[in-house]
């Protein structure tokens, strides 16, 4: 997505989500999915978390606090997503 910003590429899962997250004891125990990971913008990992959850539930107050907030890019995501799929 074209933006004003200079964004780095890095990797990134693509489907975070709680389903794909594996927790034992309160740790971390693996994730899982990772067919649409690959190299993206630095802002693709919040703007399609936030997207699967449409600010629904506390997951968003999460993501929020975990990545750098993108909400410029995540309003383009939103949009263009709803518009083109």
């Amino acid at each position: 997505m074209p933006s004003q910003y200079k964004h780095r590429n890095i990797f990134t899962h693509g489907d975070l989500r709680l389903a794909n997250i594996k927790v034992k004891d309160g740790h971390v125990t693996g994730i899982l999915d990772w067919e649409f990971s690959g190299w993206y913008p630095e802002y693709c990992e919040f703007a399609k978390a936030l997207h699967i959850w449409k600010w629904r539930n506390d997951w968003t107050d999460y993501m929020v606090q975990i990545f750098k907030p993108y909400c410029a890019e995540y309003g383009a995501y939103q949009f263009l997503t709803e518009v083109l799929w």
